[in-house]
C-alpha cells in the first residue's frame, strides 16, 4: 500500500510543515510556497495524482512505476525527471536504491518503493532542510541541493566501507589467510557494481548545472561542491580498483611462496625417510657379506644407532636450509 505526504513551507514560516495532500493544487497556484511530495510504492492513485496536479509526461509516469530505471536527467518543459540511487549497506554487501524526482519551480517530487536507505536519506534530509539557512532566499533549489548532498555523503560510507576490506584483505594476504583469493574476487565484484550505478550521479548533477535552469546562483557553487565529492568518490574507487590488481598479484606471490614452501617440506620429510630405507633395504636383500654381519652380536645396535645419527642430521640439516 503507498502512501503520500505533502511538505509544504512559504513565507514566515519557521519549518516547513506537514499538511493534507488535498490542499496540494491550493499551494502550487502560489508561487510563494514551496511543495515536497513525496510517494511511496506508487500506485494508480499516486500515478492519477501526480498527472492531474502536476500535468507530468506520460512517458515518465511510466517509469516511475518500473524499477530498476537507469540513472539519468530529463529536461521537460517546466521541470526535471531526475532518476539517481542511493547507496544501502547491509553488513559487507552493498546495494542501490532508486530514488525517482520531478524537480519544478516551486516544487519537488519524491518517489520510491520504501528501502532503509532511501527513508533514511529523506527523513535527514527534512531536518537539515528545516535548518538550512537559506531555506527561504533559495526557494526549492535548497531542498534539492540538501536531497543530492545527503545522497552524495552516503556514498563516502560505501567508500570508507571498501577501504576497510581492501585493508583486511591485505592482512588476510600478508598472514596468509586461506579466503583471502575468495574475499578478494568478490570485493572485485562489487568494486565493478559501483561506478556503473553511482557515476551517472556525477553526470546528473552536470546537466542540472548545464542547464542553468532552476538554481540561483549563489547555490550553483554548491552543486558544484556536491558533483566534486561525488566524482571523488568514484575516483577512489578506481584507485581501490588498482589497488585490488596489485592486491591479486601479491596474493599469487604469496601463494607461489607457500606452495614452494610446502615443496621444501616435503622434500626435507622424503630425505630423512629415504636414508634409513635406503639402509634397511640393503639388509632385506640377503647379501652373504655385509658390515656389519647381520648375525653379529652388536650389528643390530650398530646399524640402529647409524639410522639414529642419520635421521638427526636430516632434521638438522633440514632446519638450517629452513626446509622444515
Amino acid at each position: 500500500m503507498g502512501t503520500i505526504r505533502l511538505v509544504m513551507d512559504g513565507p514566515g514560516q519557521n519549518a516547513p510543515a506537514e499538511v493534507a495532500p488535498e490542499r496540494l493544487p491550493q499551494l502550487l497556484a502560489d508561487p510563494d510556497h514551496r511543495v515536497w511530495l513525496d510517494t511511496t510504492d506508487p500506485g494508480p492513485e499516486a500515478v492519477a495524482l501526480l498527472r492531474q496536479a502536476f500535468g507530468f509526461h506520460e512517458l515518465a509516469l511510466a517509469e516511475v512505476t518500473e524499477p530498476h530505471e537507469r540513472p539519468r536527467c530529463d529536461t521537460y518543459t517546466d521541470y526535471y525527471f531526475i532518476v539517481v540511487y542511493a547507496a544501502e549497506l547491509q553488513g559487507r554487501e552493498f546495494h542501490p536504491r532508486e530514488l525517482n524526482l520531478f524537480w519544478g519551480k516551486n516544487y519537488l517530487v519524491t518517489i520510491h518503493r520504501r528501502p532503509q536507505a532511501v527513508v533514511a536519506v529523506l527523513d535527514d534530509t527534512r531536518k537539515r532542510w528545516e535548518q538550512h539557512d537559506g531555506r527561504q532566499t533559495y526557494g526549492i533549489a535548497c531542498l534539492v541541493h540538501t536531497l543530492f548532498e545527503r545522497i552524495v555523503d552516503g556514498y563516502f560510507l560505501v567508500q570508507d566501507r571498501f577501504r576497510e576490506r581492501m585493508e583486511s584483505i591485505e592482512e588476510s594476504i600478508l598472514e596468509g589467510g586461506d579466503t583471502a583469493a575468495a574475499d578478494l574476487y568478490r570485493l572485485r565484484k562489487d568494486l565493478l557494481r559501483v561506478p556503473r550505478l553511482l557515476a551517472p550521479t556525477t553526470h546528473v548533477l552536470a546537466e542540472v548545472l548545464r542547464r542553468e535552469r532552476g538554481i540561483p546562483p549563489e547555490l550553483r557553487p554548491y552543486f558544484g561542491d556536491v558533483q566534486d565529492h561525488a566524482s571523488h568518490v568514484l575516483a577512489e574507487m578506481d584507485t581501490y580498483r588498482d589497488l585490488l590488481g596489485a592486491a591479486l598479484d601479491v596474493n599469487v606471490f604469496y601463494s607461489f611462496n607457500r606452495l614452494g614452501h610446502i615443496m621444501k617440506r616435503l622434500t626435507a620429510v622424503t630425505v630423512i625417510i629415504m636414508v634409513p630405507n635406503f639402509v634397511a633395504s640393503i639388509y632385506g636383500m640377503n647379501f652373504d657379506n655385509l658390515y656389519p654381519p647381520s648375525a653379529g652380536q652388536w650389528s643390530f645396535f650398530i646399524v640402529a644407532a647409524s639410522l639414529m645419527v642419520m635421521e638427526a642430521w636430516g632434521f638438522i640439516h633440514s632446519k638450517l636450509l629452513k626446509w622444515l
